[in-house]
């Protein structure tokens, strides 16, 4: 199963994940509800400070009409004054000419006065006093309020009238503290929710996002306990993970590719191996069983053995080369050499073989010397390779075309037979290391021969292709795109 105790871990990829998630939703949450909150007290005590202006203003004005008419204003709006929660008075050198108390205030005169003398000394517009003798009733506001554990405080301003009284107007700050409290209790009940939602979406996203990761991990596990034929599932949908996804499956195709090619190869490798090992122990042995041979005798012997061990010698070289040329180790003396000279040794040297079976050896070169940058060693043994493959595989009577032609930008050799072919499934892999073909398979060699040809080409920097058909003869095709020396 997929959800299991090793992912709830903390030290798993996806619990951190998740806890990250988690912890950055509540912070960004406590960061939108703290200046949500500040923000809205400003905007609270900006309109609670315009609605005290806008009084203290009306009632300016009804005093410049007449003292009787304020007063009479004042009386008439004592008990909507009251309940709204606004403090109001309106005092002489003698004492308060009125005074109107909210509902929900204790009535200590002595605490009214103190409020407005205090404010007079600051000389500030506006005071902001504590009135921790002022407490809620019980009968005002709804019963959840009085768990809010508010602390009052009152918004206090005045202004002199023209005959110099003054009058003083406060208002509470403890409505816009229950707004906005009651506002952070139920932000805080709503993230809360939302948080509990937020947890399973996001372990469900994040579990889903992951799962090619995890898909990865099984299948590396499954390939390490052996299983070389398993692959990670696609997953359906695009991007980096899809694409690490279809890279990882192409790397185990190779991978298994590499080691089974591996595996058939040594085991065409131990066979070729065995039958010099086994003849030169024979000759070894008999050698040692006859007491009474001769000198001749014995040297047959040892040239036996030499023989067999130069075989040896041959395949391990071999492998040796093809390893240098995989690890891009391979060293090259190059030289300006005439490559119509260097083919027509190579050629030489299997004209013999070719004539033992009747082969014609055909040569078409250029006419003028042909001259590049190659090494005079390594270029010989890649065409001496092509030759043998081609005098191999080339029954009786046929006939091998070695050509030369020479472009102002390019070098083409080539070397055709009318052998037995090569398949379409095998020329896909002909130039593979220790890779045999099903025909080669009768045949003497360690295959070896085709891909250390390519190595050599290649690291010349050219290019060679092979062109063939079952029993129409093979063409291999050498082209070095360099540019051309002529002398």
């Amino acid at each position: 199963m997929y959800l299991s105790f090793e992912r709830l871990s903390p030290r798993s990829f996806q619990a951190r994940m998740t806890i990250f998630g988690i912890l950055l939703f509540f912070f960004s949450a406590l960061l939108v509800v703290g200046f949500s909150g500040f923000f809205l007290h400003r905007e609270f005590e900006s309109r609670l400070q315009q609605s005290i202006l806008w009084q203290l203003e009306r009632y300016s004005q009804l005093h410049l009409q007449s003292r009787a008419l304020l007063l009479l204003t004042l009386q008439q709006e004592h008990d909507q004054n009251r309940m709204r929660g606004t403090w109001l008075r309106w005092q002489e050198d003698h004492g308060a000419l009125w005074e109107t108390i909210p509902a929900n205030w204790k009535k200590d005169p002595t605490r009214m006065r103190f409020l407005l003398q205090t404010h007079l000394v600051s000389g500030n517009e506006w005071s902001r006093m504590p009135s921790k003798n002022l407490e809620l009733s019980s009968s005002s506001p709804p019963e959840e309020y009085h768990n809010l554990d508010l602390e009052e405080e009152i918004l206090i301003t005045a202004r002199v009238l023209s005959d110099g009284s003054v009058l003083a107007i406060g208002e509470s700050h403890a409505f816009t503290q229950l707004q906005i409290k009651l506002f952070r209790r139920k932000v805080f009940r709503i993230l809360l929710a939302v948080g509990i939602v937020s947890v399973l979406v996001g372990w469900f996203f994040t579990r889903k996002a992951l799962r090619p990761i995890q898909d990865l991990v099984e299948t590396t596990e499954t390939v390490a306990a052996g299983r070389l034929d398993a692959r990670v599932p696609e997953p359906d949908t695009s991007g980096e993970l899809a694409k690490l996804t279809r890279l990882y499956n192409e790397m185990l195709e190779r991978i298994e590719h590499l080691v089974t090619t591996m595996n058939e190869s040594l085991d065409n490798v131990a066979h070729d191996l065995r039958t010099p090992l086994m003849r030169l122990r024979n000759s070894i042995e008999l050698a040692i069983a006859n007491e009474t041979a001769s000198a001749e005798e014995l040297r047959e012997a040892l040239l036996d053995v030499a023989e067999e061990a130069e075989q040896i010698q041959l395949l391990l070289t071999a492998l040796m080369n093809q390893a240098e040329a995989v690890a891009g180790t391979m060293r090259l003396s190059k030289e300006l050499i005439d490559i119509n000279l260097l083919t027509q040794e190579a050629c030489e040297l299997y004209e013999l073989l070719a004539e033992e079976k009747q082969i014609t050896l055909r040569k078409n070169f250029a006419e003028a010397p042909v001259f590049l940058e190659a090494d005079p060693v390594r270029l010989p043994q890649a065409l001496g390779n092509l030759l043998d493959n081609a005098i191999k595989f080339t029954p009786e009577g046929g006939h091998i075309t070695v050509s030369i032609l020479s472009e102002p930008n390019v070098v083409i050799i080539e070397i055709r037979d009318t052998g037995v072919g090569i398949s379409e499934s095998d020329q896909l892999r002909i130039f593979e290391r220790l890779y045999r073909g099903d025909k080669s398979r009768s045949s003497k060699g360690m295959g070896l021969g085709l891909s250390l040809v390519r190595s050599i080409i290649q690291a010349h920097g050219a290019d060679i292709q092979v062109i063939s058909s079952p029993n129409q003869g093979s063409t291999f095709r050498i082209e070095f795109l360099r540019p051309i020396k002529k002398l």
